[in-house]
């Protein structure tokens, strides 16, 4: 089991939506770039090709989303654990997922991979 805590919250697909193109290729950069210094510390590994996940996302927040903005939010997230070679691919074969949300003060992603 592996724990990535990454300093950022997950924007809702609502805010995704309205970015304008470059802004939305930042924050999927800026969410590599994190996923990358992660495992860095944590010593992480790639992925071996087409090796299955199971991973949840928590993300903690002031305030609630609606769980469809959540999981849409999530997209950029999800697409940088591929693109870091952290996962192999998202498609339900690969990937088991789970994401839920918590209020805390603190705004933060917490990612948890288990390999299956």
């Amino acid at each position: 089991m592996l724990k990535l805590e990454l300093p950022m919250k997950v924007l809702s697909r609502n805010v995704l939506d309205r970015q304008h193109w470059a802004v939305k290729r930042k924050e999927k950069q800026h969410w590599c770039l994190l996923v990358r210094n992660q495992m860095r510390l944590n010593k992480v590994r790639f992925t071996e090709e087409k090796e299955k996940h199971s991973i949840e996302i928590i993300s903690y927040r002031s305030r609630k989303l609606d769980y469809d903005n959540l999981v849409g939010g999530c997209k950029y997230l999800i697409d940088s654990l591929i693109d870091e070679k952290l996962i192999y691919d998202d498609a339900p074969d690969y990937l088991d997922i789970k994401i839920s949300q918590q209020i805390d003060k603190k705004q933060r992603t917490v990612v948890v991979i288990n390999e299956k």
